[in-house]
């Protein structure tokens, strides 16, 4: 699963879910449902994300992080 880690660098930055949305032009909906804990979502659609590295002046790499699913055996991991 791809993961946002948005939250930790609202929190190391201080920036609230409204912080967020007035400064990277999003709705507070969005904003706030991609702060949550989980930060778990559907789609990111590209300008989302040029939005949020634009905001944080950060490389997409550093909003995102993968962690393997839990229960899948070392054929799944590997894509086989």
């Amino acid at each position: 699963m791809v993961r946002l880690t948005l939250l930790e660098l609202m929190k190391r930055r201080r920036i609230t879910a409204y912080g967020l949305s007035r400064g990277a032009g999003l709705s507070y909906p969005s904003a706030y449902r991609l702060s949550r804990p989980s930060a778990g979502f559907g789609r990111l659609h590209a300008d989302t994300l040029d939005r949020l590295c634009t905001f944080f002046k950060v490389q997409p790499g550093e909003l995102l992080e993968w962690v393997p699913a839990k229960g899948l055996g070392a054929r799944a991991s590997r894509g086989a």
